[in-house]
């Protein structure tokens, strides 16, 4: 869980939270609060990937796990060896928008713009996010 703390009753708002373990051991970790994208975003980004797959015939989970590996670049990894994939190796993303961490807002910009270029590239129109995608 992740709790922002920028004042004194969000302080008092965390330490009811670590009372309420009653009295299990908590690993807490403190860094610089930084805004990350919001739900709607997050939405406009699927709306992004759907359409992008509906031109090209490809699901949103494709087209997402594809324009993930073009921004961030791709890494093997070992699977199982099957008849279609005898060698047992297959190529993943390096990472995603949420893991290891959580883009930043202006990070998830830069990578909204990915995605527009992408888009473009299959022909498709992405609006801006405050056109609302489709």
């Amino acid at each position: 869980m992740a709790v922002r703390v920028a004042n004194q009753r969000e302080l008092m708002r965390l330490v009811a939270i670590a009372e309420a373990t009653h009295g299990y051991p908590l690993s807490v970790e403190i860094r610089e609060w930084k805004p990350t994208r919001s739900s709607e975003q997050n939405a406009y980004l699927w709306a992004c990937y759907r359409q992008i797959g509906d031109a090209k015939g490809y699901d949103a989970e494709a087209i997402h796990e594809y324009i993930l590996g073009r921004y961030f670049g791709w890494m093997d990894v070992l699977v199982p060896k099957t008849p279609r994939n005898p060698e047992g190796i297959a190529s993943v993303p390096i990472r995603t928008t949420t893991r290891p961490t959580k883009l930043t807002k202006a990070e998830f910009a830069d990578y909204i713009e990915h995605v527009q270029r992408i888009g473009a590239e299959a022909g498709v129109f992405l609006p801006d996010p405050e056109q609302k995608a489709a």
